[in-house]
C-alpha cells in the first residue's frame, strides 16, 4: 500500500512543527531559574543600550574571536 503526501502538506508541517518546538523551548526557558535571570539581565542590558547590532554571522563570528 501506497500513500501519497503533497509536497505542501508537508512544508507546512515541518513549518508548524518548528513553531511548536519554538514555544517549547521558550516555556523551559521561562521555567528554568537561570533561564528566567539571562532574560531579565539580556532585558537590562537592552534597556541600557548595552548591545550590539550585526547584519549577518560573519559579523557574530568576528565578535567572537
Amino acid at each position: 500500500m501506497t500513500v501519497v503526501v503533497p509536497k505542501e502538506l508537508l512544508r507546512e508541517l515541518v513549518l508548524e512543527l518548528s513553531k511548536v518546538e519554538e514555544v517549547l523551548a521558550t516555556l523551559e526557558e521561562l521555567l528554568n531559574e537561570e533561564g528566567l535571570k539571562r532574560i531579565h539581565e539580556a532585558e537590562e542590558e537592552y534597556r541600557k543600550g548595552d548591545y550590539i547590532v550585526v547584519e549577518s554571522s560573519k559579523e557574530v563570528e568576528k565578535l567572537l574571536e
